[in-house]
């Protein structure tokens, strides 16, 4: 039926759809068909404060972001890949709240964002947190995964964290 040259140029071909395949599902991690929720990346504003409730407010992000870096891995809705462990890399605060949050984490391979809200009314001593929304990164923003993002619209206060000072420092 084929000739032995046909087979051979039938199969390379075969592997080489299957290999465009594999990779434009790696690189885009949906097929065309498949429709995702578009986010956009969050953008920092700056709004005044009283310099009271503002200082209140820091003391309790404080307390919040150092809690959320701890148990990040434990809060995160999916496992870190090839084995590794998920760590906070920035903090978008909804203005004026301090405990709404959207939490920016990886783990060197992935970029992952939630949305929590804290429940502060025994702080420092207990907090607990629920996950409002979950994202990934797409190639033009965050793409919810899961959950509802009812904040994305709000001013946001950027923190990052700093070695020098040991703590997570506002950027905005």
């Amino acid at each position: 039926m084929f000739t032995k040259k046909q087979t051979i140029i039938l199969i390379v071909l075969v592997l080489v759809l299957a290999g465009a395949i594999f990779l434009f599902w790696q690189k885009y991690d949906k097929w065309p068909w498949q429709k995702g929720v578009s986010v956009p990346t969050p953008t920092a504003t700056v709004s005044p404060t009283p310099s009271g409730a503002a200082e209140e407010e820091t003391d309790m992000r404080q307390i919040v972001m150092k809690d959320v870096a701890a148990k990040i891995a434990q809060l995160s809705p999916v496992a870190p890949e090839l084995g590794g462990q998920w760590y906070v890399t920035r903090f978008w605060f909804i203005d004026g709240s301090y405990a709404t949050v959207y939490v920016e984490y990886e783990d060197g391979h992935v970029l992952r964002q939630m949305l929590l809200t804290a429940n502060t009314s025994q702080a420092p001593q207990k907090l607990s947190y629920k996950v409002e929304a979950y994202f990934e990164a797409g190639e033009s923003g965050w793409l919810l995964k899961s959950g509802k993002d009812q904040e994305s619209n709000l001013p946001l206060i950027l923190f990052e964290f700093d070695p020098s000072q040991n703590k997570w420092v506002r950027k905005n």
